[in-house]
């Protein structure tokens, strides 16, 4: 007999899972598989669309490096205070720093290793620190992007790399690291970049990246922001919120502007300036 869920309960995971232990395991399976596809589903379109809520971005808390390169304000007295940073936040690590971070461990595992597979005639190096000896997690150091956020198993770092020395392993390091100052990982790994042959840039893998921080009363010149932005993006309009910190110090919580839509925001706030009395 089906007794139908109350309103109050349908969006209540603890009934939906309590619910589907009476089905047979090929039916669960299938009704996951479904919910999974649906939600990915659903997050492809709301990032296409630009509705997508990628919460908040913290930089300047863990090994990358923040400096603000440039800053200008514009106040007027129907804006207010509007301040807008240029961060510049490295990322990677040079060989001389992965030396150092090697020359503490200890772990049999711990050690340079390099990708079993060559992509576009290179390989990647990486070095795997063991994070969680009960859990037998390591984190992942990469010569482009620093530490990875989400740490491995073993079993998943050897399906994929090769345990080397450090002599073997420091030709790789330095060509990544050197060459992802200027070059996305789609033009390295594939030698073109579907974004940078359209004149757009990438981003994907720099260990240079600068953030455009729009920071002060964005709330009264929001109606400003979005009609800027909304017209350099297609009517996608992504707002991404990020908090960082310095290197001396200086904390610093705002929006993320597209370098593209820097120059008319800016022309905008000047021309509102210039206006006032």
């Amino acid at each position: 007999m089906f007794f139908p869920l109350p309103p109050q309960d349908y969006n209540s995971m603890g009934k939906f899972l309590n619910r589907i232990l009476g089905m047979e395991v090929s039916q669960q399976n299938s009704l996951f598989q479904y919910f999974s596809d649906t939600l990915a589903a659903v997050i492809r379109q709301a990032k296409r669309t630009g509705r997508y809520d990628m919460g908040i971005l913290d930089l300047g808390s863990g090994t990358e490096r923040v400096r603000r390169i440039n800053y200008q304000k514009f106040e007027s007295s129907s804006t207010g205070l509007i301040e807008l940073h240029t961060v510049l936040v490295e990322r990677g690590v040079s060989w001389d720093e992965a030396m150092d971070r090697w020359a503490e461990l200890c772990g049999t595992e711990e050690s340079f290793y390099i990708s079993q597979q060559a992509r576009n005639g290179k390989r990647t190096a990486i070095l795997v620190q063991e994070t969680s000896a009960r859990r037998r997690l390591f984190s992942i150091h990469r010569p482009n992007t620093g530490i990875q956020p989400r740490p491995e198993n073993i079993q998943d770092i050897c399906a994929k790399y090769r345990k080397v020395t450090s002599e073997e392993a420091r030709p790789h390091w330095e060509d990544q690291f050197n060459a992802s100052k200027d070059l996305c990982s789609h033009a390295y790994w594939r030698g073109r970049c579907r974004r940078a042959c359209l004149g757009l840039p990438c981003d994907i893998g720099l260990r240079n990246r600068t953030f455009y921080v729009l920071g002060g009363s964005v709330l009264r010149s929001w109606g400003r922001v979005e009609a800027v932005m909304a017209s350099r993006s297609g009517g996608s309009l992504k707002v991404q919120v990020v908090r960082l910190r310095t290197e001396d110090d200086q904390r610093i919580v705002g929006l993320v502007i597209p370098e593209n839509c820097v120059p008319a925001l800016v022309a905008s706030f000047l021309q509102e300036c210039q206006s006032q009395p």
